[in-house]
């Protein structure tokens, strides 16, 4: 089992958590059929999306061959499969970890992770947003940079409690923004949320995905995906704020991954428009948007509408639907939540 219950956020919920653990293994893939059967999987809800890279490049990436372990951020790719006591596949995800030497940081890009339907609410779910601290502290031990000891022990994003032997452990995911139309857009964040995560305000780093797509063979012009740069500092999870540096390290980080799957120079304008936003902010650390937990919080998502984040962007990066006002989509958002349940 790859996930140690410790790195679990308590939020997440103890009893359901183990309940989760006696049920599912969760298992490092290591053999192209069992990365064929997770790519699969994740193709059938990621790929009409168009947030799924093409086989392919994530075959590459598992065989090693992306990995430069001389890099100044050095990425390996990981693929964790669920499966039952009887094991039947039950959940796949995928990550990279993605290690920094000199700033002694390890983040863990938390890619696509997908729960089968009828294994969500069993805390799985839990189970695969945590396992890659594991993977994070393996790849500081391994480098020499300790990170392998017990779970907490890492600070992050430079916190009081950091020094400068101590090593970082970030979790980054790419979510998108909050659509009143979208029910999913609010569960999913109820999730990270609950999961000692939260959210680099769009405003100060206004981050976006590139386009996947084999745009040269489709003679079309790359189009970035809008997301919100989403962060648990493990460790810290309860600081307010992160660090200038820890905030640039989640754009860092992902081109530094993105850079060998698509054009680099698709990267540009994406790395233009969110890091002159970054230096425009005045201050050291960056105060953190805290992600409601439920339902009784939904008027805390109004800096993550998306009639808020996406004028953060070019307009021809923003999509075809028509932006609403952020009070009326504001009031739209708490009325389709009255009485929901959050997705728990």
């Amino acid at each position: 089992m790859i996930v140690d219950p410790r790195d679990v956020y308590p939020a997440e919920g103890p009893e359901k958590v183990a309940r989760a653990l006696a049920r599912f293994s969760l298992e490092e893939v290591t053999d192209r059929a069992a990365f064929d059967e997770g790519y699969r999987a994740l193709d059938g809800f990621f790929g009409p999306k168009g947030e799924l890279e093409r086989h392919e490049v994530l075959a590459a990436w598992l065989a090693g061959v992306h990995t430069d372990p001389a890099a100044p951020v050095v990425m390996t790719y990981h693929m964790l499969i669920a499966r039952d006591a009887e094991g039947r596949f039950a959940g796949v995800r995928d990550c990279y970890t993605t290690l920094d030497r000199t700033a002694r940081r390890c983040v863990a890009l938390l890619s696509h992770a997908l729960v089968l339907p009828e294994h969500r609410r069993s805390g799985l779910a839990a189970l695969l947003r945590a396992a890659p601290v594991a993977l994070a502290r393996r790849a500081l031990a391994e480098a020499g940079l300790g990170g392998a000891g017990d779970a907490g022990t890492a600070t992050a994003g430079g916190g009081a409690g950091g020094g400068a032997q101590n090593t970082e452990v970030l979790l980054a995911a790419e979510m998108e923004a909050v659509d009143p139309d979208d029910r999913d857009t609010a569960v999913r964040l109820f999730a990270y949320g609950r999961a000692g995560f939260s959210v680099i305000p769009p405003a100060v780093l206004p981050y976006a995905q590139p386009d996947f797509r084999d745009t040269a063979a489709l003679g079309v012009t790359p189009i970035p995906l809008p997301l919100m740069a989403v962060v648990r500092q493990v460790g810290e999870e309860e600081r307010g704020d992160i660090s200038r540096d820890g905030a640039a390290s989640f754009l860092r980080h992902y081109q530094a991954a993105h850079a060998r799957e698509v054009d680099p120079a698709h990267l540009v304008p994406i790395r233009e428009n969110a890091l002159g936003r970054l230096a425009a902010f005045a201050g050291d650390r960056v105060p953190l948007i805290r992600i409601p937990r439920g339902p009784a919080e939904i008027a805390a998502f109004a800096p993550l509408l998306r009639s808020v984040v996406m004028p953060l962007y070019p307009p021809a990066w923003r999509g075809k639907a028509p932006l609403d006002d952020p009070t009326r989509e504001l009031e739209r958002l708490v009325a389709a939540w009255s009485g929901g349940d959050g997705g728990k």
